[in-house]
Parts: structure tokens; C-alpha cells; sequence
């Protein structure tokens, strides 16, 4: 019986990985949190909203340690160091960009 209980442990931990995997993204450098950090607070006010960051921190909130619902730079780094920034999007090479400057089509 114990064996039985163990395996399907086993399975159901197997089966929840993948949706951990998608809760953290890989670690980025310090060199891209700092230019997403600069990308992402381009109005230099030294701290973003959870709409600011949307697409960028994949959990705000774990993001936001002093629960003001915003964050500095500092939170900022250490969801960086946390894997909590996707660098596709915090670099502008999918998702939701920071720029706003995605490409349009020239209008005909």
C-alpha cells in the first residue's frame, strides 16, 4: 500500500511541475533587469504600477514585499534575481513590450 500511495505522489508531483516551470522565468542578468527596469520606468517616477508591469512580473504581488501596490527598483531587482520578470517582454522581443512602440503597417 505504501508503494501504491508513493507512486501516485510521485505522479501528481510529476504532473505539477510544468505548471510550476510557468510560474518563474529565467533568471536575468543583472545588465537586462537594469534595462528592463529602465524600459519599464521610462517616466524616471522611481516606482510602477501592477498595470505598469503587467506582461513583465509574472506575480506582482510576490514582487510587491511591502504590499503598496506598486514597485521600486529594488523590488524590481529581486523579482529579477526571483525569475519573476520574463526578459521577452522586459526586452521588447514578445508579449506585451514596454515601449509602446511596437510597429504598425505604413497606412495605405
Amino acid at each position: 500500500m505504501k508503494i501504491v500511495t508513493s507512486l501516485a505522489a510521485a505522479a501528481a508531483l510529476a504532473l505539477a511541475m510544468p505548471a510550476l516551470a510557468q510560474t518563474t522565468a529565467p533568471k536575468m542578468s543583472q545588465a537586462d533587469c537594469t534595462a528592463a527596469w529602465t524600459k519599464l520606468d521610462a517616466s524616471k517616477a522611481g516606482s510602477v504600477s501592477e498595470s505598469q508591469a503587467q506582461g513583465v512580473v509574472t506575480d506582482f504581488k510576490a514582487a510587491d514585499t511591502n504590499n503598496d501596490g506598486k514597485l521600486t527598483q529594488t523590488e524590481f531587482t529581486t523579482a529579477c534575481d526571483k525569475g519573476l520578470v520574463t526578459a521577452s517582454s522586459a526586452t521588447g522581443t514578445g508579449g506585451r513590450g514596454m515601449t509602446g512602440s511596437e510597429k504598425t503597417p505604413p497606412k495605405k
